[in-house]
Order: structure tokens, then sequence, then C-alpha cells
């Protein structure tokens, strides 16, 4: 058997690439933990020894599958660099090559994968998330080659070509399952986050293309004290999910630590489901009421008020129960997308009804809503976070929030 670096030499062959064609739609339709080398091979019509001929085991042929997609979004980037008639213009299609990917071809995969495997495979999540992140060489310097044109010979780091990317992709939407923008509306998203990034919010314009629809608002859901047992069976339920996953949480020891009978479980819950969507559900009202979004100095773009507001919301959203939320809440969003969608949608609604207020006042319209929400976006570098799955420091918080500021108001070129 060989390992993952010698049997990326062998992708040309077709045989090799309808394999990788064929792993890949399985990984991507049901997780990493769900395929099995043998449904692989049954799939793609090929021998198990064949699939060990080429790959050393399930994750280096799930590794070389993800490479071959990134392989076709390096060629795309060529072709838009090739053809743009600006740096301008060609930040916009390079947000369209990656939001493209992002939906069409896989670069999600990688990220949906990641969040299922995180809690046991802590590695592979991570190596996950790096690799895609290293697919956006030809951005970072397309970054730099905008910047120089500005007259700013600096380099670019991979980070920043990271955060443009989060923006394109509108941070971890699609994974917390939205429908994919349809094509008339990624090309509105593309314009409009290349915008943003390069001249931030004071200049910051795609003429002639309306701005992406805004997101449906949270769900009222008036909070209820359950009885006493119930709230117990809640709050142990949440701490085994987010420590264990959906699938590796064990409904007895739930129920023998929650001091709670199957019978009993089962009444109000009626399954394993209906407790995960519940214990979940409790986790986001937790979350939510605990958000106090300090005031925001009105008609005036501040940037140290706008950095203490991000720092304020990080605490929140990027705190320890927040991200394991997102992560398990992610990997089950195939399964129960409407759960996802609560999620996302009711942990930043107080944070994003507050800074579209604040952007009113700044003279914007409609379009203050899908501002609000990409700050949120760079301010937790999109799904980075999430897919790294390791505690903030207040440091970081800082750091993290001081540049999504910055490059809101004033576009990256202010960070370099």
């Amino acid at each position: 058997m060989r390992d993952a670096a010698e049997a990326r030499t062998d992708v040309a062959s077709p045989r090799v690439r309808h394999l990788l064609a064929s792993a890949r739609a399985q990984f991507v339709e049901r997780g990493f933990d769900a395929v099995s080398i043998d449904a692989i091979a049954r799939t793609a019509g090929v021998s198990k020894e064949t699939i060990y001929r080429h790959f050393a085991d399930k994750e280096a042929l799930f590794r070389a599958a993800l490479d071959e997609q990134g392989a076709k979004f390096v060629a795309r980037a060529a072709a838009v660099h090739e053809s743009a008639a600006s740096g301008g213009s060609e930040l916009a299609g390079l947000a369209r090559a990656i939001l493209d990917s992002a939906l069409d071809q896989g670069m999600f995969s990688a990220l949906w994968v990641a969040a299922g495997v995180a809690h046991k495979m802590p590695d592979l999540a991570s190596a996950l998330q790096n690799g895609q992140g290293m697919r956006l060489e030809p951005v970072r310097q397309a970054l730099e080659n905008y910047a120089r044109e500005k007259g700013v010979d600096r380099p670019v780091p991979l980070e920043v070509a990271l955060d443009f990317g989060s923006l394109a992709v509108e941070g971890p939407v699609v994974l917390m399952g939205f429908p994919a923008a349809p094509p008339e509306a990624r090309h509105r998203i593309a314009h409009h986050a290349a915008a943003l990034f390069a001249q931030g919010i004071g200049s910051a314009t795609a003429p002639g293309l309306p701005w992406p629809d805004p997101m449906p608002s949270a769900e009222a859901e008036p909070f209820e004290e359950p009885p006493s047992h119930i709230r117990t069976l809640l709050d142990v339920a949440g701490r085994h999910f987010l420590a264990q996953g959906y699938e590796g949480a064990n409904l007895h020891l739930i129920g023998e630590e929650a001091r709670v009978g199957r019978g009993t479980l089962y009444r109000h819950f009626s399954s394993k489901a209906g407790l995960f969507t519940a214990a979940m559900r409790a986790l986001v009202q937790e979350c939510a009421r605990a958000a106090v979004p300090p005031a925001l100095p009105e008609g005036q773009a501040d940037v140290d008020a706008l950095a203490a507001y991000v720092e304020a919301a990080l605490a929140i959203l990027a705190s320890a129960t927040s991200i394991q939320l997102h992560r398990v809440v992610i990997s089950q969003s195939r399964r129960d997308a409407a759960l996802a969608r609560h999620v996302y949608i009711a942990l930043r609604a107080p944070w994003v009804s507050e800074l579209a207020r604040w952007l009113n006042s700044l003279g914007m319209g409609q379009e203050a809503d899908w501002h609000a929400r990409q700050l949120l976006v760079l301010a937790l570098r999109g799904n980075r976070l999430f897919a790294g799955g390791h505690p903030v420091s207040a440091q970081e918080r800082r750091r993290y929030a001081q540049r999504a500021a910055a490059i809101f108001l004033h576009g990256f070129i202010s960070q370099l």
C-alpha cells in the first residue's frame, strides 16, 4: 500500500478519476464515517484491492478526491486572471469562482465532513480546513496585485485571501441548511462581496446590481422554563451531544446521568432526533439571552466603537459552547436543515439587528442586513473558527474584532 502523496501521481488515469468522483459523491452525500471502502468499491465498480493499490486508506482516498476538486478551482482562477480587465474585475471573478466551486464542485464538502468527524478525529478536521485554505493561493496573489494597483506594495498574507473567500460564500450559510444561491444571485453576491472587501462600506458599490436578498427573521420563541427534570435532561443531553456528536451520544447514558427513565424521555421527545433538536434549541436560547449588544454611535463610522461591538459579539458567538453548537448542527444539517437554519439566524439576530439599525443611520437602506451579516462573517473568520473547534482567547477576540472592523469600514488594504 502507498501513502496519499504517492497516490496523487495517478489521478490522471481515467479509472482513478472515476473512482475519485464516485468516492467524493458518497462522502458529500453521507459524511466520512458513514461511507466504507466496500461501498465505494461497489459504487465505482472496482475491487477493494484496486482502491488499496492507489490509496493507503479511506482518509487518503478522501484527501485525493478533494485535491482533484481543488485543482479545478485553481484552473478556473487562472482563467479569470487571464481575462480580467482590472484588479477589481479579477476579484469579482474570483469571488464568483469561489462561490461556484463551493456550491457546485464540493469545496464545501471538506468543511461538512470536518464538522462530522471533529469530535473524534480533530487532526483530520484541522488538516481538511488547512487544505481548503491553501487552494486560495491564486486569490492571495490577485489581492496583492490589486493592492499594488492602489499604490500599496506589501505582501498579502494567506489569511487575507481566506477572509475574502469567507465573504464570497457568506460564511457558513450553505453549511447550515440554506439553499444554494441560483446563478443570477451568485453574480450579485460575488460582485458586492468583492467590492466590500476591496473598499469597505464607504465606497463599496457594484453599480447596477441589486443587493442580495435579506435573511429571514428569527422565529419568535417565548421562553418557558420546563419542569425541573426536563430542564436537567436538556442540559445533560446538550453536554453529551456537544461532546460526542449526534451519532456518538448515547441515550441510555444521558438518561442515567439525568435520572430520567427511557419512558419519560420518549414521552417528551419521541426519539433521539427529537431530544437533539430540543437540546440544541435550548442552548440557542441560552446563548441568545446572554447577548447584550453595546450601543453604536448614530451616524458615525467609528472603527474603535465598531471593534468593541464586534468583540462583544465574539464573546458570545465564538464561545466554546457556540463553536461546539455550530459544529454539531452543521454535521447534522443534511438530516435537519431547519434546525441548522434556526441556529444560524437566532444566534446572530440580536447582533445583526443592532448593526443594521446603525448602518441605516449611516445612510444604508435594504443592504444593511447583508452588510451586518458579512461583518460577522469577517469577525468569525468565515468557517475557520467552527472547523478548527479551538476556544478563542480574549486576546484573539480583540484581534479578530479590530481586524474585521477595519476591513469592513476601509477595505483589506488598511490591514496590510
